[in-house]
C-alpha cells in the first residue's frame, strides 16, 4: 500500500514538471522564430544596425513582436552547399544555447564571413554572445 502511494506520487511530480517544462518552452519570452521571406530581410536592412565580428556580421532591430526573430546568411563565396549547411547548423546551434542573451524581442540577421570556416565553434560562439550582449 505505501508502495503505491509512493509510486503515484513520483509519477504525480515527474507530470508535473513535464507539464512545467512544456509551459516554459512555448513561452513567449523565449521563443525565437526565423526570418523566411525575402522581403522580412530588405525590412531589416533598410532600418538596422550593424555589428562586425571577427566570423560574422550582425544587423538588428528592436521589435514591437513579442517573439525574436533570426535570419541567417550565408552565401555562395563561403564554399559549396555542403560547407554553406554545415554553417547553418553550426550558427542555428549556437543561437538555440544562448537564448537567454535575447533579453528584448529583436530582429536580428547573421551573416557569415568566409574568415568563419577557419574559426572553431568556441570562436564563433564567443563572437555571437559579444554582439548579443552589446544590443541588450
Amino acid at each position: 500500500m505505501a508502495l503505491d502511494q509512493e509510486c503515484q506520487r513520483r509519477v504525480v511530480k515527474k507530470l508535473s514538471l513535464e507539464e512545467d517544462k512544456k509551459e516554459e518552452k512555448f513561452s513567449q519570452h523565449n521563443r525565437i522564430s526565423k526570418l523566411r521571406k525575402r522581403s522580412e530581410f530588405l525590412d531589416l536592412r533598410k532600418n538596422c544596425k550593424t555589428y562586425r565580428g571577427k566570423s560574422i556580421i550582425s544587423n538588428y532591430q528592436f521589435s514591437n513582436d513579442q517573439i525574436s526573430k533570426v535570419g541567417l546568411t550565408v552565401t555562395k563565396r563561403i564554399g559549396s552547399s555542403v560547407v554553406r549547411n554545415r554553417i547553418k547548423r553550426i550558427l542555428r546551434a549556437i543561437i538555440q544555447k544562448n537564448k537567454e542573451f535575447f533579453v528584448k524581442p529583436l530582429y536580428l540577421e547573421i551573416i557569415a564571413k568566409k574568415e568563419i570556416l577557419k574559426c572553431k565553434f568556441e570562436v564563433i560562439e564567443k563572437d555571437i554572445k559579444n554582439i548579443l550582449i552589446k544590443i541588450s
